[in-house]
């Protein structure tokens, strides 16, 4: 192990990129250097969106070796149960005395995320330690992540641009500014529709590609603004380069990166209408992809099948994963997980092909997967509090597929009366997630258009930032179905022209963009 950990701490020594010489990076409490800078090394591949697992997990157990008290690391030490990270987290939080200011409060906004669900306190730690440490850009590019979460996308573009005005070869605040603009994955909220600059997005990844030309993550992203732009064949050129540096300067052509690349292949062929091309490249990526990536990559290819009205072979897609879930060597809220996800895109299925009775037996697994979730939960809880808010959380679930249901089978007094219970769990969660009713000015801006009431519509959808609203093209389309209800016809158009040449791959959009072009067609 010694001379592992020599050979690692060598190699890294060699290679680390230091993109950050002349700005301040945070001080970490350990007793061993050698960890210090293993640990620096995992925020650099973070910082490149380099997921390697396998690199990932060598690298923080030699952490462990080298000091088994830096207290910070815990909090990244995420290849555990469920419960393990738990603890990690616990017991950096216990000890969190014994490291630097700035480590005790990140340490103490972790806690107030993961183990309180208390996101507007996580958010306000960062806030104080930026006011309080103003030169560190890593406070501001996390804030921003955050800020991101929260859907607060001015002041998560303005954490972003602080970060690299204090640190200009900040790859990552350079990507993630261009996330801002164009569709990348669900895990990022981008600028409302109107707002984004694909220019704008290109740029900043040109120059994040002069940072660090060996890694893939800017010339995948470039190909997605190609996407967007619908410019296919130079999205292409993008992804095949991406391959190319991933075999050349990073995991190899048998990783989740490289899968990754050939899923936006994939995604190219889908908006092109080649289907069947783009199911094979699902399928190489499937077959190279750890058990998360092949659960989302079935999914995708699921939905290739959505946008043919495919409902049958979008089901038996998503079947046939659900079937290999059990033997994955996974832990069981992770195969709880997965196999609802799937779940979840098989009542969506039978939904919009108006399959009734198999659709409320796939609302019924889904209750029975949430439940199994919630026992999980509460034996893992540590207090009353979270005990309540999971509980909380579950119901809401429940209760928002079978609103969900009900107004896709035109039972809207039922969904009505749903909705009225809806509303008040959702006010509970205020104070902790300022999003928490989201979700309900949703279904009610789709109910009260289903009703007939497209003025009443529009006023709940009102209630929505143009942020959250613009990430959402399911209830954009109602939306914009509301307005051409009530007379704003050519307000209506230009939101179905947008849906209609939307290149990103989401469930909503499987749904929604042919029928945005037929409505186009309608209106003109």
């Amino acid at each position: 192990m010694k001379k592992l950990l020599l050979l690692l701490i060598t190699a890294f020594t060699l290679l680390s990129c230091s993109n950050t010489e002349e700005a301040k990076r945070i001080q970490w409490t350990s007793d061993s250097p050698e960890a210090i800078q293993l640990f620096e090394e995992m925020l650099t591949m973070s910082e490149k969106n380099e997921w390697y697992p396998e690199k990932y997990e060598l690298l923080m157990d030699s952490i462990k070796v080298l000091d088994p008290n830096f207290v910070f690391s815990k909090t990244r030490d995420g290849f555990g149960t469920n419960l393990e990270n738990r603890a990690n987290l616990l017991y950096a939080y216990e000890n969190r005395a014994k490291t630097s200011d700035i480590e005790s409060r990140l340490i103490e906004s972790y806690y107030e995320r993961n183990i309180n669900g208390n996101r507007k306190k996580e958010d306000q730690i960062l806030d104080n330690l930026i006011n309080d440490y103003p030169d560190y850009y890593q406070l501001r590019i996390w804030s921003g992540d955050l800020k991101n979460g929260l859907n607060e996308i001015q002041a998560c573009q303005k954490r972003w641009e602080e970060a690299l005005e204090i640190n200009p070869k900040s790859f990552e605040a350079h990507v993630n500014l261009a996330f801002l603009h164009f569709p990348t994955d669900n895990s990022f909220t981008m600028l409302a529709s109107g707002e984004r600059d694909l220019k704008i997005a290109a740029d900043f990844l040109n120059k994040g590609s002069k940072i660090h030309p060996e890694s893939s993550r800017w010339s995948r992203f470039l190909g997605n603004v190609y996407r967007a732009e619908g410019k296919f064949d130079k999205a292409l050129a993008a992804y095949q380069e991406s391959l190319g540096i991933i075999e050349k300067f990073e995991a190899g052509p048998e990783s989740n990166s490289y899968a990754n690349s050939l899923l936006m292949v994939g995604h190219v062929n889908t908006f092109t209408g080649e289907y069947d091309q783009a199911r094979e490249y699902y399928d190489k990526g499937i077959a190279i992809s750890n058990n998360y990536w092949r659960v989302s990559m079935t999914i995708l290819k699921s939905q290739t099948y959505m946008y043919q009205k495919d409902f049958a072979g979008a089901i038996y897609t998503l079947s046939q994963m659900q079937n290999e879930i059990d033997s994955m060597d996974e832990e069981e809220i992770t195969k709880i997980n997965f196999t609802d996800r799937c779940e979840f895109n098989k009542f969506l299925a039978f939904g919009h092909s108006q399959k009734e009775e198999e659709t409320i037996l796939s609302m019924r697994k889904m209750d029975e997967l949430e439940d199994q979730r919630l026992k999980i939960r509460l034996e893992n809880a540590i207090n009353e509090d979270q005990k309540e808010r999971v509980t909380i959380t579950n119901k809401k679930s429940k209760m928002g597929v079978e609103i969900w249901y009900n107004i896709l089978f035109g039972k809207y007094e039922e969904a009505r009366t749903l909705l009225t219970e809806f509303k008040p769990l959702s006010e509970t969660q205020l104070a902790s997630n300022p999003n928490a009713m989201n979700e309900y000015y949703k279904f009610s801006g789709y109910l009260n258009l289903m009703e007939g009431d497209p003025e009443e519509s529009i006023k709940s959808y009102s209630n929505l930032s143009n942020e959250v609203m613009g990430n959402d093209s399911y209830h954009v389309y109602f939306l914009a179905l509301a307005k051409k209800a009530v007379g704003k016809v050519e307000e209506s158009n230009m939101i179905f022209s947008e849906l209609a040449n939307d290149n990103f791959a989401t469930w909503q959009n499987s749904i929604v963009k042919n029928l945005a072009k037929s409505q186009i067609k309608v209106n003109i």
